[in-house]
């Protein structure tokens, strides 16, 4: 099961190499560099990766487990293990995000931003040119446990471009380009998706550079 959701979806992408003050700078955050460890660039679903969110009107850089785990989740005969049901969740489809259970709080309250360079799909990297950073749009809840409080987020798929589709992937990662775009994203003011709507669509064909995985 596990392995034919991670083929259908987008399941691996590369981070920012750089310190985190310095990927904190880049995306004009806060963070605590203590509790901040990322020594990885290379990301995949149930690991920690580096997220963007608004906190007290401030952007605020931070770990997450990379599969959304939301607040009324309880452990069931169908995931006994939150982990079980996190691998159902590491994507979110833009199409249908405000209104899917799983989604549709996290949607209208918890936006936030994870920061790359490129992803992949099916045997090839996608980045913009010089791999300029980037965020995939996404979403993040907390989930008290016995142990303790569980950060964790999706990021938003969308049909694909041209240069997605020509590998033979039917969705691509919702990619945010621009300062606005980020601020946008985020913007705990913006419930409703019809204010989002263009951030959600593809990007333009032509604008990714795609290279064979080595």
């Amino acid at each position: 099961m596990e392995g034919s959701i991670l083929w259908r979806m987008c399941h691996h992408y590369r981070g920012v190499r750089t310190p985190p003050e310095h990927l904190a700078n880049e995306f004009s955050t806060r963070t605590n560099l203590r509790q901040l460890l990322l020594p990885e660039a290379s990301y995949y679903p149930l690991k920690h990766v580096p997220v963007i969110r608004l906190e007290d009107g401030e952007r605020e850089l931070v770990e997450m487990e990379w599969g959304l785990l939301p607040l009324w989740w309880k452990p069931s005969a169908k995931s006994a293990k939150r982990a079980s049901f996190q691998r159902q969740c590491f994507n979110a489809k833009s199409e249908t995000a405000d209104a899917k259970p799983a989604f549709r709080d996290a949607f209208k309250r918890r936006r936030c931003l994870l920061p790359a360079v490129e992803f992949f799909e099916k045997d090839h990297y996608f980045s913009f040119t010089e791999k300029r950073p980037f965020a995939f749009a996404g979403l993040w809840e907390r989930w008290k446990g016995d142990d303790g409080d569980v950060l964790s987020c999706t990021l938003l798929t969308t049909e694909p471009n041209a240069e997605v589709k020509g590998v033979g992937h039917h969705r691509m990662p919702v990619l945010l380009e621009k300062q606005t775009e980020w601020a946008r994203w985020i913007d705990l003011e913006v419930t409703e998706r019809g204010a989002l709507e263009d951030l959600m669509r593809p990007k333009k064909d032509g604008v990714l550079q795609v290279a064979p995985a080595k």
